[in-house]
């Protein structure tokens, strides 16, 4: 094993979990910080394996469950519920705690951020507000416009009314991932748009703490962030002085099949970030940290880690 593994928990800004903080130690000296947000309906422990090839490059790698997931929750019943207000984001304001608090343990490291999905859109909103000292952000299965999501923040707030915002809404779910899979129908397989690789899939499909259904509150949480951050006026927020990453799969649905990729790297040079890449895998799809070709997109995270403090040097 490349590193020491510890957990650390601090209060819920919801008031209602404790947030679950792990932290993964090199057993080299390290020589950079990564923070990890994670996506909707998994936790961060799914990323040990690129942990472990960050570990084994020295880069001390952390990061935490988000409300209503993983073990940020008091019981099962919890995952994918945030907070008694839906609307007070309160996975960015636990975002920017667990960043300050790692920003103090290791403020004498380079701190680099990496937000998956729906992490990608918490991190987006982060940026908004906070995030000048970083020395690099990478940004993973995200997406640009989408013309759906006020007309889906309306049917929430709809079946809300009437069933509570805690209901899971079935029907709401499917709506919500409507399309995913349009591209491997063949396949036969729900979690088809995650990865080629049919492991993961079946590992995703029988973990409680993955296939679980949002509340009605997660998911309108949830889109009133990302309609927030998925405009192009969203990009005059964040800094300009530190470098980004995009990199998706061109067969994410969730990045429009590279298009929403695109638009958002290119909201970035409008706004004149003055240091941003982009890469699309040929043939990735949505976890491009679990794809069949995972071990050249853990090198070409840790390669472009390594540009971004050699050109601020």
């Amino acid at each position: 094993m490349s590193y020491q593994k510890t957990v650390e928990t601090i209060p819920s800004t919801n008031h209602l979990y404790n947030v679950h903080i792990y932290i993964y130690t090199p057993k080299t000296k390290p020589r950079y910080l990564l923070q990890i947000t994670h996506g909707m309906c998994e936790y961060l422990e799914r990323y040990e394996p690129f942990i472990r090839y960050m570990t084994s490059k020295g880069v001390l790698v952390a990061g935490h469950d988000h409300a209503g997931h993983g073990n940020s929750i008091r019981t099962m019943e919890d995952l994918g519920y945030f907070s008694k207000d839906p609307y007070d984001l309160t996975l960015v304001k636990d975002l920017k705690n667990v960043s300050d608090l790692l920003s103090d343990k290791y403020g004498h490291l380079p701190h680099f951020i990496l937000g998956h999905s729906m992490g990608s859109f918490m991190l987006r909103k982060y940026l908004m507000k906070y995030g000048r000292s970083l020395s690099g952000i990478f940004i993973s299965g995200t997406g640009g416009t989408n013309k759906g999501i006020s007309a889906g923040i309306t049917l929430a707030k709809s079946i809300a009314a009437i069933k509570g915002d805690i209901h899971r809404s079935s029907l709401y779910n499917s709506i919500f991932f409507q399309g995913f899979n349009k591209n491997f129908k063949d396949e036969k397989d729900e979690f088809s748009w995650l990865s080629r690789d049919q492991k993961v899939r079946n590992a995703y499909r029988k973990d409680p703490k993955c296939n679980f259904v949002f509340t009605l509150n997660a998911f309108l949480g949830f889109l009133s962030i990302m309609k927030d951050v998925t405009r192009e006026n969203w990009a005059e927020a964040v800094p300009k002085d530190v470098p980004y990453h995009l990199f998706s799969g061109k067969e994410d649905p969730v990045g429009a099949y590279g298009k929403g990729v695109q638009e958002t790297y290119e909201w970035l040079l409008k706004a004149k970030v003055k240091d941003v890449t982009l890469k699309l895998y040929e043939g990735g799809r949505h976890e491009m940290l679990n794809e069949t070709n995972k071990k050249e997109v853990y090198e070409d995270l840790f390669n472009r880690m390594e540009e971004m403090i050699k050109d601020r040097s």
